[in-house]
């Protein structure tokens, strides 16, 4: 073979060294851990996801149980998962169990309001959050013991030890409304508490709303729910909070705590390059990623 008839090979052979150079130096993609399919928190991932496409970033969506999860995952080194979605009252408690996390991950922005609403019967005994102190072999749905709601009610419960008298059930929110239409006082599930931005439109929340004759919201004011985050920031905040606005009449309001949605990122799981482009993509369009009116996975 002659030098002149090499060279072609020659070239493709620099050419495919430099295309498999390229290959291993290009980054990740970045994995996003959100919540349940088509709830809140995966529908800003996918957002996210769409944003990050743009500034030639792949990235991937996974769904989750919530909160607790996300932030397991985003421990976890041998998990994939570098950004994830949660309650800032989820990451408080989980730091308390993983303080070495603290040095990990950087909060890459806030996602929402999402406040605490506790649904009871029209007729039930329950009338504010006291009442969910007192010894009554009371029960609360809280759907599934990973989500976010789940942690709410148990840091409450590490902030105010006789919320503990009311002990959680693991149900899904729907299904414990129709026990307690059903069945009144006769329910063991007297209450269901939601977790979400104030006014989106959950199943819970729609239910409360359209069937006034069945179901109401009782107050929570508790003091001792007061904390706050390392950077000195309130876990909740105390709030007179509108659940839906009427053009006639008085618009649904309820007294109860809030706390915010988080967009955490594992520093050690991402490229400089990485860090860089979500920091400007949650500076220049986060009003993009994290939208308006989506309920709490």
């Amino acid at each position: 073979m002659t030098l002149k008839s090499a060279l072609p090979y020659t070239l493709a052979l620099v050419a495919g060294l430099g295309a498999a150079g390229l290959a291993q130096a290009a980054d990740p993609p970045i994995v996003i851990s959100t919540g349940k399919s088509g709830g809140g928190y995966n529908t800003i991932g996918e957002r996210l996801k769409t944003v990050l496409a743009e500034q030639d970033q792949l990235a991937q969506v996974l769904t989750s149980a919530g909160s607790v999860e996300n932030l397991n995952r985003l421990e976890d080194p041998k998990n994939p998962v570098s950004v994830g979605l949660t309650q800032a009252d989820a990451l408080k408690a989980y730091l308390k169990d993983h303080p070495g996390f603290a040095d990990q991950f950087i909060n890459l922005g806030e996602i929402g309001k999402e406040c605490v609403f506790i649904v009871t019967g029209k007729d039930s005994d329950l009338h504010d959050d006291g009442d969910l102190q007192q010894a009554k072999g009371r029960l609360i749905a809280v759907q599934s013991p990973n989500s976010g709601v789940a942690v709410t009610w148990e840091y409450m419960t590490r902030l105010e030890p006789a919320f503990k008298n009311t002990a959680p059930a693991f149900v899904d929110g729907a299904e414990a409304l129709l026990q307690i239409k059903s069945s009144g006082k006769a329910s063991k599930i007297q209450a269901v508490m939601v977790v979400q931005k104030p006014l989106a439109k959950s199943t819970e929340m729609q239910v409360v709303l359209q069937n006034p004759k069945d179901f109401r919201l009782i107050p929570v004011k508790d003091w001792d729910l007061n904390d706050q985050l390392p950077d000195g920031s309130a876990v909740y905040t105390f709030e007179n909070v509108t659940v839906a606005e009427k053009k006639w009449g008085f618009d649904t309001t309820v007294d109860t705590i809030c706390t915010r949605g988080l967009i955490l990122a594992n520093k050690t799981k991402l490229t400089a390059d990485q860090r860089t482009r979500l920091s400007k993509v949650m500076l220049l369009g986060a009003s993009r990623v994290v939208g308006e009116g989506e309920s709490k996975p």
